[in-house]
């Protein structure tokens, strides 16, 4: 038989020995063309010799001029000269490596699949509020004369109403990754539905949780934005913003329900898609209502303009996600009538698993608020700095958010499909290019921090004082880039109680002592080195429950 070219020098001069069908090696004894039943032989060019261990043991027979012959795949064939070559091949061992070898890039290239789009929905997702602080601060001069503020009072009330709704948007992350785990488990047991039924639940958790922020929200707006230690025009600006922002939560939180039901089913195209009505509506209104259009009659509203636009973004994109999800897919599961029933057991497991990672991320978000107020004490000044660092940062660190969703999706689908083996597999392939590709953000970081701090401000104080702290970031991405995947798996697999440890452990028990011992003598680096601390903590404690195996036994 002719063997694959790429398994030639695997297999070359190999004396006297002969592979059977599973790949034993066997030594072949001496016989004559009268006891051997041989098959047609032809010549090989002569290859290098190989490694003595590189294929295990081999035993070689002296020859004066051996000649170099194939038999076929079965320890019966045998050659037809004791002092002839043999070459058998190992067919169902090479069959198994050609299999392995497709099903790996088959892995990569799911997992570049899910990645890839996931990174473009959550650089749309910080575009919503990028974009709201951009229009708030190109405020046109006729607005600035009808409003009565400025663009500086517009763009802190916009920046303290976000910062406001991103904390309250975390019970809406808790519900989503317990929706993506369950679809996830139910895509890799093929039961269509249990996927839609699961659907249809988290659209009902997702909007019953909406109509209770507005409920707290209107009320409570003001004392909202004194919890955040601000007063003055601006809170009063926020309040509103966060009032009209709010009546849109319900819808918010039924399209990142099946936002994340497409993900965890392997579709992370059509969430793009409708991130990308969410900002464009966001944007159009937003620039509209903000400065108004005199020669239509529209007057500028300002703040409250931002609002409206984010609330138009969001409303749209539920009304997409809707259409998207009534539409036959390969792989997404199909809301219909029937998902829509209230199913309280299925609402359950959701918040099972979601209500850990809610925490998670709570716990996290407040440390990161009282990491903030500790870096304010160093000054206005560095104070910017470290905001733009952070903003340079949140960029950076998008490729371990895509990645991190990728093991989110496809452990769920491989243990849902009962094959622990693939849903390892599918961690590292998730692991590998995400510490790449974030330790060469790192890189660039260290090497042009002015540059990339540049795009954001032009002031050279605060270029000075973040050049050397913007470079610590090569110390934080590669850890960075760890914990995002690995506790990407353990959100798949169902343990989610784990990562919320992780984060108290390395928020409020690393990062805030460390940052108030080393602020104090090394200023914005010394908390850039308590953030690294911190990072590095949480990544091998995120390792070493990966290691120990504990999430394949996860039941959600």
């Amino acid at each position: 038989m002719r063997l694959p070219n790429r398994s030639r020098p695997l297999l070359s001069f190999i004396r006297g020995t002969t592979f059977s069908s599973s790949g034993v090696i066997a030594k072949q004894p001496p016989t004559s063309k009268a006891t051997a039943s041989v098959r047609p032989a032809r010549s090989l060019p002569k290859r290098p010799r190989p490694h003595p261990f590189q294929h295990g043991i081999i035993r070689r027979r002296r020859a004066a001029s051996p000649r170099i012959i194939v038999a076929e795949d079965t320890a019966t064939d045998v050659p037809a000269s004791p002092d002839a070559l043999v070459i058998a091949t190992p067919a169902k061992a090479i069959k198994t490596i050609k299999a392995t070898d497709k099903a790996d890039t088959e892995l990569k290239r799911r997992v570049w699949g899910l990645a890839l789009p996931s990174i473009g929905e959550q650089l749309l997702s910080l575009g919503v509020g990028v974009s709201d602080t951009f229009l708030s601060g190109h405020l046109s001069d006729h607005a600035i004369q009808t409003l009565g503020y400025g663009r500086a009072t517009a763009v802190a009330a916009v920046g303290i109403a976000s910062t406001a709704a991103w904390i309250v948007l975390t019970v809406f992350f808790g519900v989503n990754i317990g929706v993506t785990a369950l679809v996830a488990r139910a895509t890799g047991a093929h039961d269509g539905r249990l996927a839609s039924r699961t659907v249809g639940q988290g659209i009902w958790l997702g909007a019953i949780i909406g109509l209770a922020m507005i409920g707290l929200a209107i009320p409570l707006a003001h004392g909202i934005i004194a919890l955040l230690g601000v007063s003055g025009v601006e809170a009063d600006l926020a309040a509103q913003y966060i009032r009209v922002y709010s009546l849109t939560m319900p819808a918010a939180g039924a399209a990142s329900a099946m936002n994340a039901a497409m993900r965890g089913s392997g579709d992370a195209r059509r969430p793009l898609m409708v991130m990308l009505v969410v900002n464009g509506a966001n944007i159009i209104a937003s620039w509209t209502l903000m400065n108004g259009v005199p020669a239509l009659g529209i007057p500028p509203i300002g703040v409250v303009g931002s609002a409206v636009g984010a609330a138009t973004g969001w409303t749209l994109g539920c009304i997409l996600a809707a259409y998207l999800m009534t539409r036959k897919h390969p792989r997404a599961p199909l809301l219909t009538r029937a998902a829509l029933r209230p199913n309280f057991s299925i609402m359950g497991r959701v918040l099972r698993v979601g209500i850990p990672s809610a925490a998670e991320l709570v716990v996290f978000q407040l440390g990161v608020l009282t990491f903030n107020r500790v870096v304010i004490g160093l000054g206005p000044i560095t104070y910017a700095a470290n905001v733009t660092i952070n903003t340079v940062d949140s960029i950076g660190t998008l490729p371990g958010f895509g990645f991190s969703v990728a093991a989110t999706a496809l452990v769920g689908q491989a243990l849902g499909a009962r094959d622990t083996d693939l849903a390892e597999r599918s961690v590292w392939a998730s692991l590998r290019p995400a510490v790449l590709v974030m330790l060469v953000v790192g890189v660039f970081e260290a090497l042009i921090p002015r540059m990339l701090l540049g795009v954001f401000v032009a002031d050279p104080p605060v270029l000075n004082a973040g050049d050397i702290a913007m470079r610590l970031s090569l110390l934080l991405m590669p850890a960075s880039a760890c914990s995002f995947v690995f506790n990407g798996a353990l959100r798949g697999a169902g343990d989610t109680r784990f990562p919320v440890l992780v984060r108290a452990a390395g928020t409020w028990g690393l990062r805030l002592p460390v940052a108030a011992l080393m602020i104090p003598i090394w200023g914005l680096p010394g908390a850039r080195l308590a953030m690294g601390l911190d990072f590095w903590t949480q990544a091998g404690l995120s390792y070493w429950r990966f290691r120990s195996g504990r999430w394949r036994r996860m039941r959600v």
